[in-house]
């Protein structure tokens, strides 16, 4: 019973994606495009991407936006706001397309801006936020924040310096699962956008309605290993977290159902 354990650890590996490929060569925009017109708000610059001015207002919301789309994905990113004045914020387009009569991108938003760091916005949508972030703490204004973000079928979860700030699960099926990037450099005010270290992990479609046993099936194992499927929610386990077994082969979880709330805020 005690390799049960080695053989979980090993269907995690084996299941991982493959390794994440930068989007940023830190030298072009190679793979960036940039709507006609506005060139003057973007820059590559001492290893970054830079849009904005600190000497001139920005005077509409502008992009630059990945070349192609992305469905499911793991993106990482480094971003800083330099403090000028006026309106100063900024933010992550994902699943997110252009805008055909002006320089706005439409979809999910991961802001960033004093006020506002982690919050799942729906650029020119829905125009709301959909989620705020639950630690405004995670951020620090004027410096350095490291972003996380996983899309996985129509749920979306944002990361801050490593601390979860947002967990949104997406109830509306006309709403696209697929799009571009987009990092904004928002109208209004002065101020500079800048970010690095990019990069992008592409995850397999989700397939909610696929069984455990389907599962199961899918995983791919090194040569001598099996899979065998213990419990499933089906049978009653709901949300399991970490899962162990004794020195007599009884397996023990711990469940996200025994928390009063979900990340949401909704009842477990």
């Amino acid at each position: 019973m005690k390799t049960r354990p080695l053989i979980l650890l090993s269907l995690l590996t084996a299941a991982a994606s493959a390794a994440p490929v930068s989007l940023f060569d830190g030298s072009s925009l190679e793979g960036w495009q940039i709507r006609p017109g506005e060139e003057k708000w973007w820059k590559v610059q001492d290893g970054m991407i830079v849009g904005g001015s600190l000497e001139e207002q920005v005077p509409f919301n502008t992009f630059i936006s990945s070349a192609r789309p992305y469905a499911n994905f793991e993106l990482t990113y480094r971003l800083r706001l330099v403090k000028g004045e006026g309106f100063m914020n900024s933010g992550m387009q994902i699943r997110s397309q252009r805008s055909e009569k002006d320089s706005e991108m439409i979809g999910y938003q991961v802001d960033a801006g004093s006020g506002f760091w982690g919050d799942l916005y729906d650029e020119s949508r829905r125009n709301t936020a959909l989620a705020k972030g639950t630690a405004p703490d995670a951020a620090k204004d004027w410096e350095w924040n490291e972003y996380r973000v996983l899309c996985e079928g129509p749920r979306v979860r944002t990361w801050i310096n490593g601390t979860l700030v947002t967990d949104y699960t997406e109830k509306d099926n006309s709403i696209p699962q697929t799009g571009h990037l987009g990092l904004q450099t928002h109208g209004g005010g002065k101020l500079l956008v800048q970010m690095k270290d990019i990069s992008i992990n592409e995850l397999a479609s989700s397939d909610g309605s696929r069984t455990p046993e389907a599962q199961r099936a899918s995983f791919v194992l090194p040569k001598g290993y099996t899979a065998e499927l213990v419990a499933s929610e089906e049978q009653g386990v709901g949300k399991p977290i970490t899962v162990a077994w004794d020195r007599h082969g009884r397996m023990w979880t711990t469940t996200a159902l025994e928390y009063p709330v979900d990340a949401n805020e909704n009842e477990a």
